[in-house]
């Protein structure tokens, strides 16, 4: 008998018993080549491992780097996929079986439901994609948190809104792609009360580039010693903003990072903002209540606002300027920590432009 025989027949070994594998149909895999992606269809999956339909074959022990989605072109938004490494383990007469290699403390519970029968227990590709997700996420929150890792699977499993815990996913995984390049990303640690309030908080964030401000905070948070507690008044005042709010802050604070006469500027005496400024780059069909908005932010503390500005209908130069606490929550939540002044006076991009997409 050749090795390779040995190998396939090893396949059928009589160990513990392997997590139940189910078809999905509508869900793929996608694997890149030298020459770009390719779809292979799925026979079967589980939460430890995959069957492809395919007449490839791997080296024996080789690893993958798969993606799954949809059935359909490769997914360009990050929702609908998730990337995963996968080990060849078995051939068979149409395929070929992996076992997925997952990040340590990563728990995926596929097939895991109270439902009274198979049929109606039976997920769809977008479950199984959320599913993966999730316990990314919570491999990952684990990671940078061990002391949270409980409190926040507690958040996620039990009595959440599906909504929120999509949110929470996201604003994780988010983070976890900012940190995927930084220095010593391996190493770094949370303290558990920011990780635990940013989580929970930014769950309701609903458009994605309110997760990314959600998610840069976190980021920011992130330290070799894991003590670091600066970010929780941030925390506290983004979690204060609606999306409007938040809109009305880019713009603001945006205008910091425009171009600047030869004389520059200072955080404390930032250029200010025109209420037809505000109304235009936000949403026109909201200036009716700018200035209630306007109001909100200003008792956070994170813009000033004239006394000739009290009506913005008149779209009168409204002198609004932000704040250093509200350039210092903007700067955060575009991913920058330390001085405020170095990220206004090094300023390369900002997420005002997906605020307003």
């Amino acid at each position: 008998m050749t090795a390779l025989s040995k190998w396939i027949k090893a396949s059928s070994y009589s160990g513990p018993p392997r997590p139940e594998r189910r078809t999905a149909p509508g869900l793929a895999a996608y694997h890149w080549t030298g020459s770009g992606p390719r779809q292979f269809d799925i026979r079967d999956i589980s939460s430890t491992g995959v069957y492809l339909l395919t007449r490839d074959r791997w080296v024996p022990g080789e690893v993958v780097s798969l993606t799954l989605q949809r059935h359909g072109p490769p997914e360009k938004v990050s929702e609908r996929r998730f990337s995963v490494q996968a080990r060849a383990v078995r051939w068979g007469d149409d395929g070929i079986g992996f076992s997925f290699v997952l990040p340590t403390g990563m728990d995926v519970r596929l097939w895991e439901t109270d439902a009274k029968s198979e049929e109606d227990a039976a997920p769809g590709p977008d479950d199984i994609l959320r599913e993966f997700r999730k316990a990314g996420a919570l491999a990952f929150l684990s990671r940078i948190s061990p002391e949270a890792a409980r409190e926040i699977a507690e958040f996620m499993h039990q009595g959440t809104s599906d909504f929120r815990i999509l949110s929470a996913v996201e604003i994780a995984l988010k983070t976890e792609e900012l940190l995927a390049w930084a220095p010593d990303s391996s190493r770094l640690l949370a303290h558990p009360r920011v990780v635990v309030r940013i989580i929970e908080d930014g769950s309701w964030a609903d458009p994605d580039w309110l997760q990314h401000f959600w998610a840069n905070l976190l980021a920011t948070s992130c330290t070799v010693m894991g003590n670091d507690e600066s970010n929780l008044p941030y925390v506290y005042a983004l979690s204060q903003l609606t999306p409007i709010h938040a809109q009305i802050l880019a713009v603001v604070c945006s205008k910091s990072t425009e171009p600047r006469t030869e004389h520059g500027w200072t955080p404390s005496h930032p250029p200010s903002c025109s209420a037809q400024e505000i109304i235009t780059r936000t949403d026109p069909r909201e200036h009716v209540r700018i200035d209630r908005d306007l109001g909100h932010l200003s008792n956070l503390e994170l813009i000033k606002k004239s006394e000739k500005s009290s009506r913005l209908a008149t779209l009168e130069v409204a002198d609004i300027t932000p704040t250093r606490r509200g350039l210092e929550l903007y700067a955060r939540c575009n991913g920058h920590r330390g001085a405020v002044e170095s990220y206004y006076a090094a300023f390369s991009t900002n997420l005002y432009d997906l605020a307003n997409e």
